[in-house]
């Protein structure tokens, strides 16, 4: 491929919006070219592996999802009432406990959430929610308050944070992938781009992958325009290492399930290869599109339940086939929800809070939240908010990242609360300037518990200093029935999972101790 060849395809791409440059490196161009020097420094000093292995795939639901027909309220007769035309009916749901089913089309989820690896955080939104598509969709890629105008992305910031030699020193592979969707926000740092947009791996190396060898014998003018032509020569040359790195691990992976051939499907497979292969790129996001359902919303919604529920069944499937899922964390996101009642559409209108699924190996399945009041609403008549999505946010960076308390404030602006739905979180523990003040023992969760469903509990407790820490569970007649030794315990919040499948149905006290402390709580155990 010649040079000006390449520079118009590159061209029309970054109008396209279809490839990014991975960064725009300070010093790295110069009037005289790249520096031959510089480019030898770049690659390889980063860790072996990045973030430990830890990955994150986001599931953007594009156009603002409905969470009333996601998560049905089923014994909710408001739901009925204000839906006579799109209100899904209680038998035709996935049912999940009394009081709440899955869309049809989440089936395939059912499994998941029995295994306790699908949690559902329920009313998820933000202060003073934005309404506009391209606002919210700002909003939740940024990570900011509405009344925030930020054009780098949380997760960018995050990488940022972890690689402060980024760009000087970079990665074997890019950061993040973003498939199939332009907008320039979530991969957008403060020092530049931390990944590349692409659609398919094979598309991508062969457009860059021809005879085209990066070389230039002239010098650029000492102009504005050299400049820009020096950055496009650095687009070149970073476009043809991360293309041969995504080709490689895409030759290298395999799928092993059948996908949808949805426009989510054919992402996931792609995003299952890389990781199969080996391609060391922590944060991969991916879209459905045509959520924002205003008419005719039962047919539309359906297909794109179905996408959502097979392409997610699927990918857990290949990744679990390979074995690496224990590292993977899936997340949903939406911009925001739709309106309680249903339009003279059939259709529903722009609203505010929903729930959203995270799944994997390191969930810890169940609801948080409850399902939503429909008859106490905000003063525009949407549902209120129980859970602000940067706690989601916070969650994700703490618990499956292992990132400190201080360092998600930073990346988040702002102090939020964590989620217990990653067994991973250990919130205050990890900053050693924000340990709690003294030992306490939280409420379990979910309590009642039903041994028909997952059967495990989540404990949360605050250690104020290190030491040993039992568990220990008693029926009402006092008699011991469980005794376990936690181990030596540093200062923090800690979160353990207990399986309560060896326990008849009823009601136990627990109590967690340790030196000098015990607290004791009451638990229901449902068959």
């Amino acid at each position: 491929m010649d040079r000006r060849l390449f520079l118009e395809r590159t061209m029309k791409l970054l109008a396209a919006g279809l490839l990014l440059p991975s960064y725009r490196r300070a010093g790295a161009f110069t009037n005289d070219g790249i520096d031959p020097g510089s480019m030898s420094l770049l690659r390889g000093t980063t860790e072996d592996t990045v973030l430990d292995g830890r990955i994150l795939v986001i599931v953007n639901q594009s156009g603002g999802n409905d969470g009333l027909n996601t998560v049905v309220p089923i014994t909710n007769q408001t739901y009925y009432e204000v839906r006579d035309t799109i209100a899904i009916p209680p038998e035709n749901t996935v049912q999940i406990d009394a009081d709440t089913g899955l869309h049809p089309g989440l089936q395939p989820l059912f499994d998941y959430w029995d295994n306790g690896r699908l949690a559902i955080i329920q009313g998820v939104s933000y202060p003073n929610p934005n309404l506009s598509h391209f606002r919210a969709t700002d909003i939740w890629f940024s990570g900011s308050s509405s009344d925030q105008v930020i054009s780098t992305g949380w997760l960018a910031r995050y990488i940022e944070a972890v690689f402060p030699e980024f760009p000087g020193t970079l990665p074997d592979a890019p950061y993040g992938i973003q498939q199939s969707f332009s907008h320039p926000i979530p991969l957008q740092g403060d020092r530049g781009v931390i990944g590349v947009v692409i659609s398919n791996p094979d598309t991508f190396y062969q457009l860059v992958s021809q005879q085209y060898t990066g070389e230039w014998n002239d010098e650029l003018p000492d102009t504005r325009g050299g400049e820009e032509l020096g950055y496009v020569r650095g687009v070149d040359v970073e476009s043809f290492e991360y293309a041969a790195a995504i080709q490689a691990a895409a030759e290298a992976g395999t799928n092993t399930e059948e996908y949808p051939q949805t426009t989510l499907g054919i992402q996931l497979e792609i995003v299952a290869r890389l990781i199969s292969g080996n391609l060391d790129t922590p944060i991969f996001l991916t879209s459905e599109f045509g959520f924002d359902t205003h008419t005719n919303q039962l047919g539309a919604h359906n297909g794109l339940m179905q996408s959502v529920g097979y392409s997610l069944d699927a990918f857990m499937k290949d990744l679990d086939t390979h074995r690496p899922s224990a590292r993977v964390l899936v997340v949903t996101t939406s911009e925001f929800g739709r309106r309680v009642e249903e339009n003279g559409g059939f259709g529903t209108d722009h609203g505010t809070a929903a729930p959203i699924f995270a799944m994997g190996a390191g969930v810890i399945g169940g609801m948080f939240g409850t399902n939503p009041d429909l008859d106490n609403l905000d003063p525009n008549g949407n549902l209120l908010m129980q859970n602000d999505y940067r706690s989601v946010y916070s969650t994700i960076l703490q618990g499956h990242f292992g990132s400190t308390e201080t360092m998600v404030s930073e990346v988040l602006m702002g102090d939020f609360d964590t989620i217990d739905f990653l067994t991973g979180v250990v919130g205050v523990g990890n900053d050693p300037d924000r340990l709690p003040a003294r030992n306490r023992l939280h409420a379990a969760f979910p309590n009642p518990l039903s041994l028909s469903r997952s059967g495990r509990a989540r404990l949360m407790f605050d250690l104020a200093r290190p030491g040993r820490v039992t568990l220990e569970a008693f029926d009402v007649g006092g008699r011991r029935v469980v005794g376990t030794d936690l181990g030596r315990l540093p200062a923090g919040r800690h979160r353990v999972p207990w399986q309560m499948g060896d326990l008849a149905p009823g009601v136990y006290l627990y109590r967690v101790s340790t030196r000098g402390w015990r607290e004791t709580g009451k638990l229901q155990i449902l068959p």
